[in-house]
């Protein structure tokens, strides 16, 4: 089964890369270049998993992340925050807003494949075996 991440993040270079490195990991990958699309390609395009910044145009990530865990579509899309912005209280904000994880950029291969791993749903006879 190949997963879909949808990656929402407005730094053309930054998404470009994380784009890069989580297709080099296996996954099928979907962009949008600001919250307000981002939310929209989450709710037709139905991804796996949404890794997204906070600090973004159009609508940020917290805003983005109460739309997603308000829609049937994505309340339980587990949504991973990587931004360059995680203060304490950003951290806890974008954690009470719905979010799964919240990580720091810049972000490792390794660190990248086990945040994304270990917030990826598994198939059913996966999940017999743990």
């Amino acid at each position: 089964m190949s997963y879909k991440v949808l990656i929402i993040e407005d730094n053309m270079d930054c998404r470009e890369l994380f784009a890069m490195l989580i297709r080099h990991l296996g996954f099928d990958v979907i962009e949008a270049d600001d919250g307000e699309l981002g939310v929209q390609k989450a709710l037709s395009e139905k991804p796996h998993l949404i890794f997204m910044d906070l600090d973004m145009p159009a609508m940020n990530g917290i805003q983005a992340i109460g739309c997603l865990r308000e829609s049937s579509i994505t309340k339980n899309t587990p949504i991973i925050v990587c931004s360059g912005w995680t203060a304490p209280n950003q951290r806890e904000t974008a954690l009470r807003c719905g979010a799964d994880a919240v990580i720091s950029k810049p972000v490792s291969l390794s660190n990248l494949q086990t945040l994304l791993l270990d917030h990826l749903p598994r198939p059913a006879d996966q999940l017999a075996v743990q």
